[in-house]
């Protein structure tokens, strides 16, 4: 979902700018091939772990209990919106009208973003509405800047290798993230306050502690992306970008790591909601 939901960040970035949005564009339609993919194997690993045992892979009757729960709902929407992303693929390939392209990139993020709706916590704590509300924003918001900082590592190595400007995208890109960071700051101190019981939960819990751990990265990246906002993008506009530049790239490659390491942390947090 990061990645997709970057990949689409990106594409607004680099907007008016056919090499790099034709890019990102293509790779969202790669990202739906995974997200298929992985929908399809989650609810396999579903029917496995009901059933406890490998025979369940190849039992349409233990499949179909695996995927007859919010789960499913929730398989079924990434299985969806990853189908329209891959149709999102094909039509780029095949040069369509831009607005087929936008509508069933849309299409197919709208439905991954809602997925998230019936996962772990936010079905089974708290207000069902606001819990689910939370959950969407919180994820999108993450997947945005997550993914988004991805591609931009790969934006400002090529760029870079053919000396084409880098600060407008990064610019962009700031401005843009800075925004992702508040909403799933809010939306994630929302979503906790209704999970945990009492404050002694975060350190007395094996949920709580991946929570913690999951804030202490993010705190790493988010003080780096400051950094970079404040510090190094207008000293590359004062400076040159040839001097900044390989500082900066550094810096970004090492808040993409944190906010992925945030994204394995979270998959701990969903298993321990689901213990």
């Amino acid at each position: 979902m990061g990645i997709v939901g970057g990949l689409a960040f990106m594409a607004l970035v680099v907007r008016d700018e056919p090499l790099d949005s034709g890019r990102a564009r293509r790779w969202v339609g790669v990202g739906g091939i995974v997200l298929t993919a992985s929908a399809a194997l989650a609810s396999l690993n579903r029917a496995v772990v009901i059933e406890r045992e490998w025979s369940a892979l190849w039992s349409p009757d233990a499949i179909a209990d695996a995927v007859s729960t919010h789960f499913g709902v929730a398989a079924g929407l990434r299985l969806a919106g990853g189908l329209a992303l891959v149709v999102t693929l094909l039509r780029a390939a095949a040069n369509p009208p831009r607005q087929w392209t936008v509508v069933t990139a849309l299409t197919g993020g709208a439905l991954v973003i809602a997925s998230f709706a019936f996962d772990g916590h936010t079905v089974t704590e708290g207000p069902r509405l606001l819990h689910a509300i939370a959950s969407v924003s919180h994820v999108s918001a993450a997947a945005v800047w997550t993914g988004g900082l991805v591609l931009l590592v790969d934006l400002l190595w090529r760029r870079r290798r053919r000396g084409a400007d880098v600060y407008r995208p990064l610019m962009r890109f700031s401005r843009m993230a800075a925004s992702s960071l508040v909403l799933a700051g809010a939306s994630g101190t929302a979503m906790a306050i209704i999970v945990l019981d009492r404050f002694a939960d975060l350190w007395s819990t094996p949920w709580g502690r991946f929570l913690l751990a999951k804030i202490a990265l993010v705190a790493v990246a988010a003080a780096i992306g400051g950094h970079n906002r404040w510090v190094l993008i207008p000293a590359m506009k004062e400076n040159g970008q040839a001097a900044i530049h390989r500082r900066l790239r550094l810096a970004v490659v090492i808040e993409a790591v944190a906010l992925l390491g945030v994204a394995v942390v979270a998959a701990f947090l969903v298993a321990a909601s689901a213990a």
